[in-house]
């Protein structure tokens, strides 16, 4: 590589890889399918972050933009959201759900804090070789986030899909029960 380093112009493009966002190709017509919201949620810190970037005029502030701890905390808070609407004060089943979330979550949380010890390395001082090459590796890392929490949806959507919310499945009981009284 030459000492030349180029330009920062913007972010590159990073939602590419969020195929399964907004998207309903791996689910069966009678699925019940994890709610857009709960999508929307899950998605969310990296969305954020993506929105963030794009004010960033240099390579340190696109960096601080996808604060991996934080990321990580409002994913993390996401899931026990989940767990909570399906089985709120049911504590067993709560604490082995949200397990079983988590454990699904294992590649994305290593993705996350890898990302963060690579945003510990860039420096933010005037731009050099080495400056450039830390960003390079970091923004690789910042891909496969994308790529990983992408990866996850399908499996946790499967989950969450096996536990409605515990609105959602009082209100399909009600409605059942509705159906019989009037038969």
């Amino acid at each position: 590589m030459s000492d030349r380093i180029p330009p920062f112009d913007e972010l590159p493009e990073l939602t590419l890889s969020l195929r399964s966002f907004g998207s309903r190709r791996h689910a069966s017509p009678n699925e019940s399918l994890a709610s857009d919201d709960e999508q929307e949620r899950f998605f969310a810190p990296l969305l954020a972050g993506r929105r963030s970037a794009a004010h960033g005029m240099s390579r340190p502030q696109v960096v601080a933009a996808f604060d991996a701890r934080r990321m990580t905390a409002t994913i993390d808070a996401t899931v026990r959201s989940f767990a909570a609407e399906r089985f709120a004060k049911r504590t067993p089943g709560l604490r082995a759900f949200e397990a079983e979330l988590f454990e699904m979550l294992e590649p994305l949380h290593d993705s996350l804090q890898r990302l963060r010890d690579l945003a510990d390395s860039v420096p933010t001082g005037p731009e050099s070789p080495d400056q450039y090459q830390r960003w390079t590796v970091w923004l690789a890392q910042l891909r496969a986030v994308f790529r990983i929490a992408d990866a996850s949806w399908p499996q946790l959507r499967r989950a969450l899909d096996a536990w409605p919310r515990l609105a959602v499945a009082k209100s399909r009981w009600r409605r059942n029960q509705a159906g019989d009284d009037n038969r």
